[in-house]
Formats: structure tokens, C-alpha cells, sequence
């Protein structure tokens, strides 16, 4: 078919004008949000030469030109902008994304091929890892061993996940992981990259009639694996457990490291920064901290009994917070001495009660930094070991708070990966993760609402310890924010997957994931 000359091909658009005219159809839609720009609206748009281009479109146009642009639909464009695409991962292989704006004008077309325009990658080539992780791809295999479908907590959000494994005609296999709404790291396998992936079960078209003729006959069908609860927890224990033979290194080899790892170090608490203070309060959805909103307190009639909390991780007031630990402690060993912080998750661990407990339910900030709970104090003189981490921040910026990951307390382990991951709690290891000012309360701790119901300022332990009436151990504190470096998240491409007809209970599954 031939392009009249009132119509100019995808591959030949450049940024030089604006009064470009084509032919495409939409391939594929989704929206997402970002910092610097805020919501938008992203296409795949193919012409029908099979040339395809990324196309967004800002907030302010979304309204207008989305119900224009329905995935499917042939449409033609005029008067758009052209700009060099970038990103960190790209739908399409093309050096040029379009911009749609207001003055673009969207019309029916009269041409219509029934086209999926796929640019179908080899399994085999994908495992040789040649391929650049910055584009997304197109996938299609059969379906085999599909895992049940996992709910995890990503973020301080529960997620759903579904594993299997994909092969193709020549019997190549790879995992696939499924992701509802987000992804993780990845080591050489497929998964879906946001909502910029674009699921397909039996697909109706001429690749996957091909794709099902050349399967190889040999009766594979699809397996179901049931969770093994034996294995996941040796599988837990040997994770938990490798840590513990990295060779032993002294306080000054951290000092003096000139790359990012994580050094093993046995040391010994010899006082608590209390500059810092030794708690936060965090938000009961996401664990990120939160800050009192002074101004909508005292605007709200009558003035609520239970403080209002903001949290900037969820752009919101929130009704329920908790207690966290945060301790900065003073250790050393023979070598050298230096500063150690411990998230709530590793705090609450080697400190015998939580941070709400020892609070009795106060949501007072820190007036006397040097009033610390006797159980927090009693750290003070015993040795533990640590997995610290050694980050730019100290190479480069002479930081000298050394977070720390991992902590061994006699025959416990406690751990606390970096990042701004998941977290989870396993009671048989002993074991929780968690991300910056992330932290799991375990079931003794108490949450703090503002259901009416106002808990009362005087705690326990000011009795306990001889606090006068009248007084606070709380104090305004601005904790410093350690700067850590963003876990790399490595996309590989987009999940478009042919089921076996075999495949009937697995299918069942995919389409419970992607409804969600």
C-alpha cells in the first residue's frame, strides 16, 4: 500500500515543524505520573509501513484527546510537535517521540489494517543478554509452570505478583514475573514494565497462529506449583545466613573504603547520639514519617482533641500513625570509633520494647533529648554484630553515620534491606525488611489514631523514672535525611504472551492479575 503524498511517514517526521500530517493506529495507551512533569498520557502509535513512535500528551490536553485516540483505532494526526525520546526505558526503538498538544487536530482514517505491528524478540536472544535494557520488547511463548498468585508489600502497599515460565517454539525457556500495578529487579527475565506493558492472553493474529503451529508436540502442559513452605524457609534461613560469612572488617576499613559495598563489623555501643533523638512517627499506611498540620489543626472547628498528621509520601492527612524507632549510636571497636544508625525494624530487636510502648501512646515530640527509656539506654556497653552499608554519601561527602542492614543478637538476626523497598516480617528467621524510615510494629506495639479518642501525654515511663508533672520528654527535632541512592530497576520487556489451549487453569490466573 501506498502513503498519498498529503501524508508523511513515521520514519520521516523530524523536529524541524510542526504541520506534520499522518496516518497511524494506536497501539497502545497508558497514563503515569512523574515528578517533573506531572501526569500524562503516553501511546505507542504505529503507521502502516510498521514504523512505530512513543506519543505523549500533557495533563491539560489528556481530557480532549483521549477520548479521540482509543486504542485499535486509526486515526490522523496534524499539528504536533517532534523531540528527541528519552527516558530510561523506551516502548519503542525509535530516536523521536511525538508531542501532542492543543493545537493538534485528531480525525477518522479512512485506511484500516488489522495489524498488531509486533517487533516479536527471540527468547534465545534475550538470554545471550545482548539486548538494550532501555527499550521495551515484545514477547510471545507458551505458558508453563505458573506459580499461585502472591500478594507482597511494595512501598508500604500490597501488591499482587504471578511467576511462571515462558518457552518458545525452538523449547527456549525464561521466567516471566507479573506485576498488578509495579515491578521489581529483575535477572534476566521477562516482566512487565508498569502499565506501559500491555498483556495479551491467545492472541488472535497471524504471529501467534504461527507461534501455535510450531510448539513443539510433545504434550507439554501447563503446571500449577503449589507454594513449598519447607523450602521458602530454607530458602529464608540461607539468605538470612549469607551475610554471616563475609570475612569480619574493622570500624577503620569502613572509614577508608573507596567503593559502595557492605562490611561485616563486630562492635561495641559506647553511647547514643542523642542529638537526633531516638524516635519518629510514621505514617500507618506507608511508614514514611509525618509532620503534625498545624494550620489545618487550628483551622478545624472545634479543634480536634488527637493531633492532624501530613504525610508527604502520600500527599494526605492521615488518621493513624505509629511509633518508630531511630537510633544514632556511638560504637567502636579496637581499631576506631564512629556512628551507627538503626531503623525500627532493626532497633526494635536488640531494644526489648517498641518505640509506641515505651511512648504509652504519647504523640508528643521530643522536648529533653537526654530522657531516653532505661531499655533504650541499656544498649549502651553491649556488643553486637552489624551489616553496615558504605555509600556515596560517605566516599564522596564524608558522611560518617553508617546505616546499618543487618544486626546479630546472640542467635537472632534482624534486617533491614536499603532503599525504599518492601517490607516484610517472617516470624521463623526472625527476620523483617524494610526501606528508609520504613518499619514493621509487631503485634505488642500500639497505633496511634485520632478516632477522638486522646491518649494521654503523661507516660508511664516519666513516672517510672522521677519525671516531675508538667514536664515533657519530647522535643521538635529535624532528623537529617541520609541521602541513599535509589535501587537501579532493570525492565526488560513488554509481557505479550501466548497460552497453550492446555493452558485453561493458568489462564484463569493471568486474568485475574490483569483485571487488577
Amino acid at each position: 500500500m501506498t502513503i498519498g503524498c498529503a501524508f508523511a511517514k513515521l520514519a520521516d517526521v523530524r523536529p524541524f515543524k510542526t504541520t506534520w500530517k499522518v496516518r497511524v493506529k494506536v497501539i497502545h495507551s497508558w497514563r503515569q505520573y512523574s515528578g517533573m512533569s506531572g501526569e500524562t498520557m503516553d501511546l505507542v502509535l504505529a503507521d502502516e509501513h510498521g514504523t512505530k513512535m512513543h506519543a505523549g500528551i500533557k495533563k491539560k490536553d489528556i481530557g480532549r484527546l483521549s477520548k479521540l485516540l482509543v486504542v485499535g483505532e486509526w486515526k490522523v494526526l496534524e499539528n504536533f510537535q517532534v523531540s528527541p525520546a528519552t527516558g530510561l526505558f523506551r516502548p519503542t526503538p525509535s530516536n523521536w517521540k511525538i508531542g501532542l498538544s492543543m493545537n493538534t487536530i485528531v480525525t477518522t482514517c479512512s485506511i484500516k489494517v488489522d495489524d498488531m505491528f509486533l517487533s516479536l524478540v527471540p527468547i534465545q536472544t534475550i538470554l545471550d543478554g545482548d539486548l538494550n535494557h532501555n527499550f521495551l520488547i515484545d514477547v510471545i511463548g507458551q505458558v508453563l509452570d505458573v506459580s499461585e498468585i502472591k500478594t507482597v508489600p511494595v512501598l508500604g502497599r500490597e501488591k499482587r505478583k504471578l511467576e511462571c515460565v515462558l518457552r518458545d517454539i525452538n523449547d527456549q525457556r525464561i521466567n516471566c514475573c507479573l506485576w498488578a500495578d509495579t515491578l521489581t529487579n529483575c535477572d534476566m527475565q521477562v516482566t512487565n514494565a508498569f502499565d506501559a506493558s500491555k498483556l495479551i492472553i491467545n492472541p488472535i493474529c497471524e504471529e501467534a497462529d504461527a507461534f501455535r503451529i510450531g510448539l513443539p508436540d510433545d504434550g507439554a502442559i501447563v503446571v500449577i506449583q503449589e507454594d513449598d513452605e519447607e523450602a521458602e524457609k530454607q530458602r529464608i534461613k540461607e539468605q538470612e545466613d549469607a551475610w554471616l560469612a563475609l570475612e569480619m572488617k574493622s570500624v577503620y576499613d569502613i572509614q577508608n573504603a573507596t567503593e559502595i559495598e557492605k562490611f561485616r563489623i563486630s562492635v561495641k555501643v559506647t553511647g547514643i547520639d542523642t542529638d537526633w533523638g531516638w524516635y519518629y512517627f510514621g505514617c500507618g499506611k506507608c511508614q514514611f514519617r509525618v509532620t503534625k498540620d498545624l494550620k489545618k489543626e487550628g483551622a478545624t472547628k472545634p479543634r480536634p482533641k488527637a493531633p492532624v498528621w501530613y504525610c508527604d509520601r502520600c500527599k494526605s492527612n492521615v488518621k493513624t500513625v505509629e511509633a518508630k524507632f531511630k537510633l544514632h549510636l556511638l560504637v567502636e571497636d579496637d581499631s576506631a570509633k564512629t556512628k551507627v544508625m538503626l531503623l525500627d525494624s532493626v532497633a526494635y530487636g536488640i531494644v526489648d520494647k517498641t518505640a509506641s510502648f515505651l511512648l504509652n501512646g504519647s504523640y508528643d515530640e521530643i522536648q529533653d533529648p537526654e530522657l531516653i527509656p532505661d531499655d533504650v539506654k541499656s544498649l549502651v556497653g553491649k556488643s553486637f554484630e552489624f551489616l553496615v552499608g558504605v555509600e556515596k554519601e560517605h566516599i564522596v561527602y564524608g558522611n560518617d553515620t553508617y546505616k546499618v542492614h543487618k544486626v546479630k543478637k546472640g542467635l537472632l538476626i534482624l534486617d533491614t534491606e536499603s532503599g525504599d523497598g518492601p517490607f516484610t516480617a517472617i516470624d521463623n528467621g526472625s527476620t523483617i525488611a524494610s526501606g528508609e524510615e520504613l518499619s514493621v510494629v509487631k503485634s505488642n506495639s500500639q497505633s496511634i489514631s485520632d478516632d477522638g479518642s486522646t491518649p494521654s501525654p503523661k507516660r508511664d515511663f516519666e513516672s517510672m523514672h522521677g519525671v516531675p508533672a508538667g514536664s515533657s520528654t519530647s522535643k521538635k527535632h529535624c532528623p537529617k535525611q541520609l541521602p541513599t541512592e535509589a535501587s537501579r530497576e532493570l525492565v526488560n520487556p513488554d509481557g505479550l504472551i501466548s497460552q497453550h489451549p492446555e493452558a485453561n487453569k493458568s489462564e484463569a490466573k493471568l486474568h485475574q492479575l490483569t483485571e487488577n
